[in-house]
């Protein structure tokens, strides 16, 4: 929101009882940094969702960690916005949801691991510039070594994609047919 509200409040406006560029009176939310993640992703959209993923990832801001005055690996509720004293500076990092949303929109966005019921649904969204990338992820028990092939860089997509060596019509591996352990192979 911006401008905050500073003389103007209302009768039920919460927001001016923080500093203007705080909270809800112009701070910057990151709860919902991970849906936006997983929505670009899930268009197939795989630059933007991880622009976007770097855009609020602790790590990225490591340059700015004094200012963000929180751990340097830890999402926060909010950043203090532009009409605030303190731009930049970072709260409630451990009473988020931030971190959990993120991390949906990473594992079921980016990388495209979309459980099931009955399975596992691979449809990763990435930056079209990568080679691919390689998962190895224990699935309800079973080890599933991924390695996602992307050489006409693509940001989405599925051209083949295989387990343990067999074809499959679709990116689903279906639960029943997994082993203890399993190879997969998706080209996109």
């Amino acid at each position: 929101m911006d401008p905050p509200f500073h003389a103007h409040g209302f009768t039920g406006s919460l927001a001016i009882i923080f500093n203007q560029g705080v909270k809800e009176n112009g701070g910057i939310f990151s709860q919902t940094q991970g849906w936006l993640i997983l929505a670009e992703a899930l268009k197939g959209h795989g630059d933007r969702a991880f622009t976007y993923f770097m855009e609020n990832a602790p790590s990225a801001q490591n340059e700015d960690a004094d200012r963000r005055g929180i751990e340097p690996y830890a999402y926060g509720q909010f950043t203090e916005g532009k009409r605030s004293l303190n731009l930049g500076r970072s709260h409630v990092h451990w009473l988020t949801g931030t971190a959990s949303t993120v991390m949906t929109g990473c594992v079921e966005g980016i990388l495209g691991m979309r459980p099931d019921m009955h399975g596992l649904l691979i449809s990763p969204s990435i930056p079209g510039d990568w080679d691919g990338l390689t998962i190895d992820k224990k699935f309800r028990g079973r080890h599933l070594h991924i390695v996602i092939e992307n050489p006409d860089h693509k940001e989405s997509g599925c051209r083949e994609c295989y387990l343990n060596g067999k074809k499959l019509n679709t990116p689903y591996l279906k639960e029943s047919e997994l082993l203890d352990e399993n190879e997969v192979r998706y080209i996109m």
